[in-house]
């Protein structure tokens, strides 16, 4: 009978043994040396000391920022400070300088709608026969549309007709110009009357009238 070969028990995660050879490999943990500020070592009369290159961000002095006083009351209450209400960013949005896309479409309502009163049958008082169309601006987000124009005729009475008029069929025209144009987006298209065109041209008038001989 051949004898019996007994294989070593494994050792637990556990056991005493393994723990103390664990504690006999493992190195003692080194904490990195404690940098002393500038400030410090030259109390300590180590000022003129020699310092590494790397190590000399280390020895910077911090500096001290002051915060700048603000003008203006410092005290109370915020609805007694804030009392102006903000200007309306669209104002002055036809009397700004237009964009290319702002042109381009100006000039296609400014097409449609002479494409509309040479093909619809309309009102006398607000073709083209009793005013003149001025000029065509639109907003920047291309929502609203002004078409600027002027009556023909300079008799006070005829001219509160053609007012009246494009006041009355404004929706009838709106509609129109709309279908004309064929825009994709919805637009307001409004008829209003010029005032800075003619006030130019009288001003234009006198000066061309002093500067004649």
């Amino acid at each position: 009978m051949l004898p019996t070969r007994i294989l070593p028990r494994p050792i637990s995660l556990c056991s005493p043994l393994l723990q103390t050879l664990r504690s006999i490999t493992t190195y003692p943990e080194t904490r990195p040396a404690r940098i002393r500020p500038k400030q410090v070592l030259e109390q300590e009369g180590l000022g003129d000391v020699m310092i590494p290159g790397q190590y000399l961000r280390f020895f910077k002095p911090k500096k001290i920022r002051s915060r700048p006083t603000e003008a203006g009351p410092s005290t109370g209450n915020i609805d007694q400070i804030y009392t102006q209400s903000a200007r309306p960013l669209a104002a002055n949005e036809f009397d700004s300088t237009p964009t290319i896309a702002q042109e381009r479409m100006a000039d296609r309502i400014h097409r449609a709608i002479i494409t509309m009163y040479s093909a619809e049958s309309l009102p006398s008082l607000i073709t083209t026969n009793s005013l003149i169309i001025q000029s065509v601006k639109v907003s920047r987000n291309q929502r609203k549309c002004h078409v600027y124009y002027d009556p023909i005729s300079t008799v006070k009475s005829e001219r509160g007709n053609v007012h009246r008029a494009l006041q009355k069929h404004a929706n009838l025209l709106n509609l129109l110009a709309r279908s004309y144009a064929q825009l994709r987006r919805p637009m307001s298209i409004k008829f209003v009357p010029d005032r800075q065109t003619k006030e130019l041209e009288d001003i234009f008038n006198k000066l061309s009238a002093e500067l004649e001989p």
